[in-house]
């Protein structure tokens, strides 16, 4: 399972524009919702945590992206 969630961080964080995202998220709150929508757009929707080809359940999207973002480890 980690090794599906450490490959979509990495799609995750090219997808990022740092300098355009931080004037960003001083403007908002990085909300779970944000991070599932986020991490959604670099992999194909499971009905587990973690299903084939890299596939990942809502939650496990939000890990991603929060993940690539520096809001976990």
């Amino acid at each position: 399972m980690n090794e599906t969630i450490e490959r979509n961080v990495e799609k995750v964080k090219e997808m990022i524009d740092s300098e355009k995202e931080v004037a960003s998220l001083e403007r908002m709150k990085y909300r779970l919702s944000d991070a599932i929508r986020e991490g959604s757009k670099v992999s194909d929707q499971s009905y587990s945590w973690i299903g084939e080809n890299d596939s990942m359940c809502a939650l496990s999207a939000g890990i991603a992206a929060a993940k690539a973002r520096g809001y976990i480890s």
